[in-house]
């Protein structure tokens, strides 16, 4: 007998993010932003009598840590009676344990949820997210107007039109200095995109499909988007605005990510702890420390 869990567990942004290493509970990075252009000329014999300071516009952006744990057991009976499908239900428990972590750090990274300081009882360390990052419910007040995200829509329905307005906002705000998007869509918004040279053809009356032969199938869903303001690579997920201990999914909701722009900082890498059989079985659990560090809010965008 075979057991499964039909469970997703993709964490995209936790897989594109950079790796970063933590060294303390508040991780910070530098940002800066270049001056207006300006072309007023120089006269001729003219010196140099007023100069600008080239920090001026640089800050600091932060977030916390936040600490994931999944604790597990396993009883005396539990271990030693045969079960169909598992060798060993404590090895079975650790490994399902660290698959819920790592669903619980990319839950938490694709959200709207703030930041928040160890204050006792009740109030453990919260990292933002990054849909909060981006202004969603309200711009952070601790991110300067000169980095705060100006790219979104919250268009009930994506069109084409509208997804490359968005498009269009980043590419005015930085010229996609990082070189490549990636889209972490619900599965509705995915869906939407896919529909995009469905409604083409609909309006034109027609499907075009130009395909080689030999495949026997028609392809008509979209994981890659070439528009007039660069390429789009779009991967579906379920953990893009999800509530802490809810099953409500927004499948509307999406992050658009430029990965040079984004990082998880560890203060504590997975790992998995035994802990002493108190008489009821063994038990452990699975923990990290970690968050989200966002370099510039405006280097990316969303959907919701």
């Amino acid at each position: 007998m075979i057991l499964t869990i039909l469970e997703p567990e993709s964490t995209p942004l936790l897989s594109l993010a950079k790796k970063e290493k933590a060294t303390g509970t508040f991780h910070e990075v530098q940002v800066d932003s270049l001056d207006t252009v300006s072309f007023d000329g120089v006269n001729e014999g003219e010196d140099v009598s007023s100069f600008s300071n080239a920090a001026l516009n640089r800050t600091r952006l932060g977030n916390y840590i936040q600490s994931f744990r999944r604790a597990f057991m396993v009883s005396d009976i539990q271990q030693l009676v045969n079960t169909a499908g598992v060798p060993s239900e404590f090895a079975y428990a650790e490994s399902k344990s660290v698959r819920e972590c790592k669903r619980d750090l990319e839950a938490a990274i694709c959200s709207s949820q703030d930041r928040q300081a160890e204050a006792g009882s009740g109030t453990p360390y919260k990292t933002r997210g990054l849909l909060k990052w981006l202004g969603d419910g309200g711009q952070p007040s601790d991110v300067p107007s000169a980095f705060q995200n100006v790219a979104n829509d919250t268009t009930a329905t994506q069109t084409e039109a509208t997804f490359n307005s968005v498009l269009q906002e980043l590419y005015e705000a930085n010229g996609m200095p990082g070189g490549q998007l990636t889209l972490i869509a619900g599965p509705e918004l995915k869906s939407q995109i896919s529909d995009f040279s469905r409604q083409l053809a609909a309006t034109n009356g027609t499907y075009v499909v130009n395909q080689d032969a030999e495949s026997r199938k028609i392809t008509m869903t979209v994981s890659q988007y070439e528009g007039d303001f660069g390429v789009v690579n779009i991967v579906a997920s379920t953990f893009v605005d999800r509530t802490s201990g809810s099953a409500t999914l927004n499948s509307d909701a999406g992050l658009l990510v430029d990965p040079e722009y984004v990082g998880v900082f560890t203060l504590k890498a997975e790992s998995s702890t035994e802990l002493e059989d108190q008489g009821g079985g063994r038990r452990g659990y699975v923990s990290i420390l970690a968050g989200l560090s966002c370099h510039s809010p405006k280097a990316h965008g969303y959907f919701k």
